[in-house]
Formats: C-alpha cells, sequence, structure tokens
C-alpha cells in the first residue's frame, strides 16, 4: 500500500473525473433502455427523482429540477469513481484485477447507496426478487466495471 504523501493526486482526480463520467453514462444507459423506456417514463421525471432526494417533492413541480438531480447523479458518480481511483492508486493489485475489483465495487457502491437512502428516509427498497437482482446487476455490469477499466486504462497510459 502506498502512503498518501506518494500518490500522484492529480491523476487520481483526473481518472476518478473520466471514470465517473463514464460510469454514470452507462448506468443511465442501462436505466434508460431497462426502465424509463418499458415505464413509458422520461429521463428527466429520472432526474427529477434524484433531486426530490435532495429538495423533496418540490422537485417535481417543475421539469427544471431535472438538472439539479441529472448534475447530483454525475457528481455522485464522480465521487465513487473517485473512491476506487484512489483505492487501485494505494493497492495496485486493484488494478491488476480490475474486472474482479469492479464486480465487487458495484456491488458495495450499490449497497452504501441503499444505507444512505435509508438514513436520509429516501429508500424504497426492490418491488420483488428480480428487481433487486436487476439493480445489482446494474450497478455491478454498468457502474463498477466501467469505472474499473476507465480507471485501469487511464492509470496504465
Amino acid at each position: 500500500m502506498k502512503h498518501d504523501s506518494s500518490i500522484a493526486w492529480g491523476g487520481v482526480f483526473y481518472r476518478a473525473i473520466v471514470a465517473g463520467i463514464c460510469g454514470c453514462i452507462a448506468l443511465d444507459l442501462f436505466l434508460w433502455i431497462g426502465t424509463v423506456v418499458p415505464a413509458r417514463s422520461s429521463m428527466p421525471h429520472m432526474w427529477q427523482y434524484v433531486a426530490s432526494v435532495l429538495v423533496g417533492p418540490t422537485a417535481f413541480t417543475s421539469p427544471s429540477y431535472a438538472a439539479l438531480g441529472a448534475a447530483t447523479q454525475l457528481a455522485i458518480s464522480i465521487g465513487w469513481a473517485g473512491g476506487y481511483a484512489y483505492f487501485a492508486a494505494t493497492r495496485p493489485a486493484t488494478n491488476r484485477h480490475w474486472l474482479v475489483a469492479g464486480a465487487s465495487y458495484g456491488i458495495v457502491v450499490y449497497a452504501l447507496m441503499q444505507l444512505i437512502l435509508l438514513a436520509g428516509g429516501h429508500f424504497q427498497g426492490p418491488p420483488t426478487p428480480n428487481a433487486f437482482v436487476i439493480a445489482v446487476v446494474a450497478h455491478v455490469v454498468f457502474f463498477g466495471i466501467p469505472v474499473a477499466y476507465v480507471v485501469h486504462r487511464l492509470q496504465a497510459a
């Protein structure tokens, strides 16, 4: 494990931003195809839900809150990617085994996000066991693995 003084923080921040953007886009594409389209809803409505966690039900009163939700989701994705980028920078085995590490990180992100929502009073459990499995797989395949891959590729460069 590297000490904080030997970490190239600029590289960690850069990898966090790029990987967070990629992870956010990948997860949103999955959500759009897998949940928004089948429900005949819209991405702005989904982002309004994200904003409602911050500002309450007021977020559903105006489509302009969708921008707040999208920005929030992006910031959260970059934050989670930052955690992974730091971990990969301080534990080289993480980057060597990025696929397993990314899959594991996706599970961690899903679980911790549910705990954060629970603590904030916004938790809505999956309506069915299948929905739970889909949510976990989505965080593994469309967030954890893409973030790990991007960090791996950028750290190797």
